[in-house]
């Protein structure tokens, strides 16, 4: 595990107190702002009030107005059209945008979104099939969340003398697609600020100034509900136009006008919570995204369209069935990827690049995220079959993956995506080699990270922490990328309990305490984090949580992770030191194997007295002539 050191900026007091004092804010909330790269009070007024008429006008945005005036042709026409998106959150919500605009404004409209199995990302080779078989009749193709990348596959489409319209949001390459237009914030000539939109934001800014011509009356609230959805689940920057459309969006979705929506979150079990963007990205998003990755995103899209209440029921159940069936296929990958990577060391790499027979595409990218997050390294997670690879990929904050797929394109069928995220298509034969590759570009781009440095927005105390900095820091939601939970750097505070909890013993239990004031942490799936914590550690990075139970409230620590002290110091309890050195010479073998809270309870029983986990670990570690190990928390100590 690397080293982990808090970064945290400092700032200007008068700069500090001036925010302090012009919107009524503590100095740790106002150093929270300022972290954000808010430094006006213009910029921090709109952040605190993200309102529409801070939205950017729709003029800056190329071949927007190109895009509208061919829709508008087509409505008047009544030409065909025929949207097409991706199958994940942000394609499903934006094909839902236009399907339900154009029908409301009587535009013939369907719309096609590919099987992932059968078709994969893109303009898939059956969809053109289709068109020149007359099987799909379109006269105009919108495509949403796709198509920047299809170069041939809009040509193909043009040849046949149907107009293209291009919505998308990822990365271009430096040869752009022929189309009719294309409404893309990542083109080098678009003169738009707000580049980070997804394609469910971009698809509401195009419709909003679309319906300025249609006048389609009480429809932009359930398109803004649909935007936020594929916003905060595409974790693109909360920043902009971006936290415009989560922050108003939310308030809409608390009182959703979507009968399909409404019924997943009741399926969900969240009908009577504050939705946020937790409950969005964790809750809710999984559920839609499962529908295109087990079975069809038609499903998903049903859902958020339909209008009557028992056919909503029946297919929110649908889609809880399949993100079961998700999580079950994802844990069996995991498990056979992570016992690859152990056996093969590929965690020693740049990047750990593992594939597997028949792995199931849908959850790729969910495993890629574990995996990256686990060893802390880039991951791509490949399924082959029939010498086909198809993978995804996932980044940390150094490393552009989609640079370094450009890097190694010549082992590629195909790629797309972004700085985080990407997919791709390899032959079999060439994985090897474009790891290889890879890992050579990231050894020449970057040295190695042996510590591992996270971002904190303020140092604080236990006696900072209360109600009303909870109630401050909410007032910066939504969180999400580009505006993350506020994580703060608790100062050097003692242990006055800890404890292991969980069904399987993964979480962390800690009262922590300046003598005067306690406040407890939890830290799920931090027992790694053990020895850290017995070791006087120098700061906690944690963030703020409300614990309700039987009517009080309580502010409760979430554990991310611990900074070490460089300059360890403790002085030792000689006494306690031989209590410890007395089991040592007891055991018969070479390495005692023991838990370490069943070795406190052990000591404090046979001698009488009090000695704590804590008081254990650092004699351990300031005693030169004991070798010891913590992993979780089994201790080794070798004689």
């Amino acid at each position: 595990m690397k080293k982990v050191k808090l970064k945290v900026n400092e700032y200007d007091q008068k700069d500090i107190d001036d925010i302090s004092k012009k919107f009524n804010l503590s100095d740790i909330s106002s150093r929270i702002l300022l972290n954000r790269n808010l430094r006006t009070f213009d910029e921090i007024e709109e952040f605190l009030d993200p309102d529409y008429k801070y939205f950017e006008s729709a003029e800056n945005y190329k071949d927007l107005q190109k895009g509208a005036d061919r829709i508008l042709e087509a409505v008047k026409n009544s030409e065909h059209m025929v949207v097409y998106g991706d199958y994940d959150v942000d394609g499903v919500t934006s094909i839902c945008q236009f399907i339900i605009l154009l029908k409301k404004a009587g535009a013939s409209i369907e719309y096609y979104v590919p099987e992932r199995e059968t078709e994969g990302y893109g303009i898939s080779s059956d969809f053109i099939g289709m068109l020149k078989d007359n099987s799909i009749k379109a006269d105009l193709i919108i495509t949403v969340d796709c198509g920047i990348a299809e170069i041939e596959k809009i040509r193909e489409i043009s040849s046949l003398n149907k107009d293209v319209i291009i919505l998308d949001h990822h990365q271009c390459k430096e040869e752009l697609p022929d189309a009719y237009a294309i409404i893309n914030p990542k083109q080098k000539d678009c003169p738009s600020k707000n580049k980070q939109l997804c394609a469910s934001g971009l698809s509401f800014k195009f419709l909003k100034a679309l319906n300025k011509y249609l006048n389609v009356q009480n429809v932009e609230d359930i398109l803004l509900e649909l935007a936020c959805l594929g916003t905060i689940a595409d974790i693109v920057d909360l920043i902009g136009d971006n936290r415009i459309i989560a922050k108003n969006g939310l308030k809409k979705i608390n009182n959703t006008k979507l009968i399909g929506l409404k019924k997943l979150m009741e399926v969900a079990g969240i009908k009577d919570k504050e939705i946020d963007s937790f409950h969005i990205g964790f809750i809710v998003a999984p559920r839609i995204n499962a529908a295109g990755r087990m079975d069809t995103a038609k499903k998903a899209i049903k859902l958020l369209l339909v209008e009557d209440e028992n056919e909503a029921e029946l297919l929110a159940l649908e889609l809880e069935s399949l993100n079961l069936l998700r999580k079950k296929a994802e844990s069996v990958i995991f498990e056979e990827a992570v016992k690859k990577i152990e056996t093969e060391f590929l965690y020693r790499k740049n990047i750990i690049v593992v594939y597997g027979t028949d792995w199931h595409e849908g959850v790729l990218g969910i495993v890629a995220s574990r995996l990256t997050e686990k060893y802390e390294r880039p991951s791509v997670v490949i399924s082959v079959k029939d010498n086909v690879g198809k993978g995804s990929a996932r980044s940390l904050d150094y490393l552009d993956i989609f640079e370094s797929f450009k890097a190694a394109d010549s082992y590629l069928v195909k790629y797309g995506g972004h700085k985080l995220a990407a997919g791709l298509t390899i032959q079999e034969e060439n994985i090897n080699a474009f790891s290889n590759e890879l890992n050579n570009y990231i050894q020449d781009q970057y040295e190695e990270i042996n510590v591992k440095e996270i971002s904190a927005d303020s140092y604080v105390y236990v006696k900072d922490l209360n109600i009303d900095l909870y109630n401050e820091i909410c007032k910066f939601e939504p969180f999400g990328a580009g505006n993350h939970t506020p994580l703060l750097a608790l100062s050097k505070p003692s242990i006055k309990s800890i404890k292991k909890v969980g069904k399987d013993g993964n979480h962390l239990s800690i009262v922590l305490t300046d003598g005067s004031n306690d406040i407890s942490v939890i830290g799920f799936n931090k027992i790694n984090l053990l020895e850290k914590a017995l070791t006087k550690p120098y700061a906690y990075a944690v963030t703020l949580c409300l614990n309700e139970f039987n009517g009080r409230k309580s502010i409760q620590l979430i554990l991310q992770n611990i900074e070490e002290d460089e300059a360890f110091e403790y002085s030792i309890d000689e006494e306690k030191l031989k209590m410890i050195n007395s089991i040592i010479n007891k055991t018969k073998s070479k390495i005692i194997k023991t838990d370490i809270f069943m070795l406190v309870e052990k000591l404090n029983r046979l001698y009488n007295t009090k000695i704590t986990a804590e008081e254990i670990i650092c004699m351990l570690k300031k005693a030169n002539n004991i070798q010891y190990a913590l992993k979780e928390t089994m201790l080794y100590i070798k004689k």
